[in-house]
Formats: C-alpha cells, sequence, structure tokens
C-alpha cells in the first residue's frame, strides 16, 4: 500500500509516520508549504518530498494519505482528497466551520469514500471497556460527564515552529478547536444523542494571547444528558492535566485519567482499570480497517457534530471586548 502525509509541518506527523512506514506500506511522499521542512522529513522517513500536495497526490497516487495542516486549511484539503478519491484520515478539528465541513462529508458518503477523523481517546483501555459496556447492555443511560484535558503553555508552539496554532485566523481558537474535539467526541459517544444546547465561558487571563487559553462548556441533550467539558493551556512548562468521570443508571467512573480508573456497578461490583504497556495504535486501527473494508473509527460526519458545537461555543466572542463573558447558544 503506498501511502502520503500532507502537511509535515505539523507536530503530530511523527507520530503517523511509522505506521505508514511498516511493512507492508510504503510511506511513498510527504508534501509541507515550507519545502526545507517536507524535504527533512522526507529524507529522515525514506520519502519524496513536495511542496504542494495537489501535485504529490497526481503523480504520487496513493492508496491512503494522512492529512495535516492548518486549521483553517483542512476542510479543503480534505475537499481536495475528496474529489481525488483517495482514501484518508485527518488531524481534528478538520476545518474551523461545521457547514463547510458538512459539504465535504456529505460528498465522501455518496462516494462510499473511506474518510475518517484521528481522536485518539477513543481506543484508551477505559473508553474500549465502556464501548464494550455500551454493546453488551451494561453501560445505562448517560446522566452526567466531565472531561478536564489542560495542556501546557501555549510558547511551546513557537519552539515547534507551528505559531498559526495561536492566530484566531488561521487555529479558529484556542484549546477549544485544538484538543477540545476530544473532549467533546467522548460526550457525543455516551450520550448516543446530539446536543441541543451550549453554554460556554472562556478566558485569556494567563496569558493573553489572540485566542482563549481556558474554556468550560455545559453540553444538553435534549433528553437532558449533561457533559462539562474544561479544556486550557494553563499547565507549567509542558505538562498535562486530565480527569474523566461519568455517571450512568449503572455505573460510576472515577479516578480516572482515560489509562487508568475505576469503574462501579450500582450493585456493588468494581472494577479497576490499568494502564497498558503499549495500546493500540489509532494509525494501525485505521489501516486495518481499510484493509478489511470496513469505516473509519470515527467518520468525518461525526467531527462535523463536534465542529459544530465548538462553533456554537464560539460564537460571539470575537467582538470589541472578546473574551470574559458566558454565551447561551441554541445549537444550529
Amino acid at each position: 500500500m503506498r501511502t502520503c502525509l500532507i502537511e509535515v509541518g505539523h507536530w503530530h506527523a511523527p507520530m503517523y509516520a511509522g505506521p505508514l512506514k511498516a511493512s507492508p506500506h510504503e510511506l511513498a511522499a510527504v508534501s509541507d508549504r515550507d519545502g526545507a521542512r517536507a524535504a527533512a522529513f522526507a529524507e529522515k522517513h525514506g520519502a519524496r518530498a513536495y511542496t504542494d500536495y495537489r501535485e504529490m497526490l497526481a503523480k504520487e497516487r496513493p492508496d491512503f494519505v494522512m492529512a495535516l495542516g492548518r486549521h483553517c486549511e483542512m476542510t479543503r484539503i480534505a475537499d481536495d482528497l475528496v474529489a481525488a478519491g483517495v482514501p484518508f484520515l485527518m488531524e481534528k478539528p478538520m476545518g474551523t466551520d461545521w457547514r463547510a465541513l458538512a459539504e465535504v462529508a456529505a460528498k465522501a458518503a455518496a462516494k462510499g469514500l473511506y474518510a475518517g477523523v484521528t481522536l485518539q481517546y477513543r481506543l484508551g483501555p477505559v473508553v474500549r471497556e465502556l464501548t464494550r459496556r455500551m454493546d453488551a447492555g451494561g453501560f445505562g443511560r448517560l446522566v452526567s460527564y466531565y472531561f478536564r484535558l489542560f495542556a501546557g503553555e501555549p510558547q511551546r508552539y513557537h519552539q515547534w515552529n507551528v505559531p498559526w496554532v495561536l492566530s484566531k485566523r488561521e487555529a479558529g481558537g484556542g484549546p477549544l478547536y485544538n484538543f477540545g474535539p476530544h473532549v467533546i467526541d467522548l460526550f457525543l459517544l455516551f450520550a448516543a444523542e446530539p446536543v441541543t444546547e451550549v453554554r460556554a465561558v472562556s478566558s485569556h487571563g494567563l496569558h493573553d494571547l489572540e485566542v482563549e487559553d481556558f474554556a468550560s462548556i455545559t453540553l444538553t441533550t435534549a433528553s437532558g444528558k449533561i457533559g462539562v467539558v474544561q479544556v486550557g493551556y494553563v499547565c507549567p512548562k509542558s505538562l498535562y492535566d486530565m480527569d474523566f468521570s461519568l455517571c450512568t443508571t449503572e455505573l460510576l467512573v472515577k479516578d480516572c485519567d482515560l489509562r487508568t480508573g475505576t469503574i462501579l456497578r450500582r450493585d456493588g461490583g468494581e472494577t479497576k482499570i490499568e494502564a497498558e504497556s503499549r495500546g493500540p495504535s489509532y494509525m494501525e486501527d485505521a489501516l486495518q480497517r481499510l484493509a478489511r473494508g470496513q469505516p473509519p473509527l470515527v467518520p468525518v460526519r461525526h467531527m462535523v457534530e463536534i465542529l459544530r458545537i465548538i462553533n456554537a461555543a464560539d460564537a460571539g466572542r470575537n467582538l470589541a471586548n472578546p473574551p470574559r463573558r458566558t454565551n447561551l447558544r441554541k445549537v444550529p
């Protein structure tokens, strides 16, 4: 299988290169707008380098593409991949406007094209166990959900030569667009119904940047399921802080960072989830699904719903006196 990587200047590109090189796959070529970065990445991984991904697609004719890029350009890249009929996986958030992404998702579905988004927490041991219980009928009905995901200082994006991450125009926003999709994705997974109302509050008070450095969002579904998600660039240096919990009519999950946690049953049973030495790779899972003719773990249409919620939470912040306000928005 001939594979390609688009926009390898993205800081996550190295984590995808290994599985794409693994037998029986060939990492044929990579692209990046910065020719020097494309050449250095290509030399390291034994691939050919391009500055224009469209030229790469035309010349290399890959069987599969892993696409990254600036958030503001991702939807256009996805649209080009759909037009070319190339199976692909793309980094979140796949764009900054859910309506534009919805058009791409519809095109991919009409073609029956393998088109997915990378949301790695789906394969964590706690989430896999909860998903198994949902399938087996032992999960119950979600009542409440909480997920806090705090990352380190945003200056690291300058150090990684991706300052666009801190641009409202290019990134859409701060942690809400950057890793907010992870915390919203799992609520949608476990709620198993659309969000109808979004309440959001954000702050620029820590780093005083163009994008928010903290956001707290409450999500509500039509049947009253409630999720509280918080994201931020609030940890010192490059540290991370994660806390996940949920309550259902059958279970309580506590002391959880998605790698480890405790699942309490309401009949008194208890299951402790231990960390794995090496969990399944999202890219390996994606390529196996493609080879078996199965759909991606998380299709593009699901990212549309996540981005719809992010847009609703973000609406109204880009005013003359930005960030310290609460927004109550009905999800369109």
